[in-house]
């Protein structure tokens, strides 16, 4: 007799998310996706606006998800956004640290303390203290999972000086990762890291808009095209759903194959490709 197998439709159904980062880019494609996955989430950000557009487009989807207002480089700010997220929600399953500063360069190019130390603050910091505000709701849970935003230049150096910190920032949050991992699994939580490629963010800046930058990615990265937010979502669902309950521990790449392409060769086909589409 046949054993019958059981697909679930909504791998996080009855699960809350907690996603700082959440009102534009890959945050707000996270949050999407996990409500689409059944989580009803707390999409936190700093940006009040446009964190309660991206809870009206999940509710009018048929999620649930709550505003939560938070300057992250505030550890009382940290710690208040957990406190309201577990009231709102009822609970905490999920927390994704997906928030990041932007990068500012003056007119030499040059980078300044307080770049770096924003950098750290909300990358590095906030993560460790939302870990630690969240972890005994985590725990309460029984399957607790917590999925730290990386990035491909964790791995490699910025020719642009004034990008060094975001890359210091991010391969520090995986190392922090790991260590989580080992620190956390004891009471069952989970503890991995997605690290994006190329990836189009905003539907209105998007990379590939710039017809030389579409034909870079288009030569360099394996799959031909820019990633988007929602591939980033997917993995961080399936990291976050029972599927994953072996897993931790991980930094999983998701770059459409960027990382393991020939770098002469890819290097060649951009050049040219850039000279073509500016031709």
């Amino acid at each position: 007799m046949a054993t019958e197998i059981q697909v679930p439709m909504l791998p996080l159904k009855g699960m809350r998310a907690f996603v700082t980062g959440g009102a534009q880019g890959i945050g707000a494609g996270i949050c999407i996706g996990l409500a689409r996955a059944g989580a009803a989430v707390a999409v936190v950000d700093i940006q009040t606006g446009k964190t309660q557009d991206i809870v009206d487009q999940i509710v009018a989807g048929g999620g649930m998800a709550i505003p939560i207002s938070a300057d992250i480089c505030s550890e009382d700010d940290c710690r208040r956004a957990i406190d309201d997220a577990v009231a709102g929600l009822g609970g905490l399953d999920i927390l994704v640290n997906c928030a990041a500063p932007g990068r500012n360069r003056n007119m030499l190019g040059k980078l300044s303390d307080v770049d770096w130390d924003t950098h750290q603050q909300i990358v590095l910091n906030a993560s460790a203290i939302l870990a630690d505000a969240a972890c005994d709701h985590l725990a309460a849970s029984g399957h607790g999972a917590i999925v730290n935003i990386s990035s491909v230049t964790s791995h490699s150096i910025a020719v642009d000086q004034c990008s060094w910190p975001y890359h210091v920032s991010k391969a520090g949050l995986d190392q922090f990762t790991r260590w989580l991992a080992v620190r956390f699994g004891g009471r069952g939580i989970r503890v991995n890291a997605v690290a994006p490629g190329l990836v189009d963010r905003d539907s209105g800046h998007k990379l590939t808009d710039n017809p030389q930058h579409r034909a870079v990615v288009e030569a360099i990265v394996p799959l031909g095209r820019a990633g988007h937010a929602d591939d980033i979502a997917q993995a961080v669902v399936f990291l976050c759903s029972r599927q994953a309950a072996y897993i931790t521990g991980q930094i999983l790449t998701v770059d459409g194959g960027l990382g393991v392409a020939e770098v002469f060769g890819a290097s060649l086909r951009a050049f040219k490709a850039g000279v073509e589409a500016s031709s």
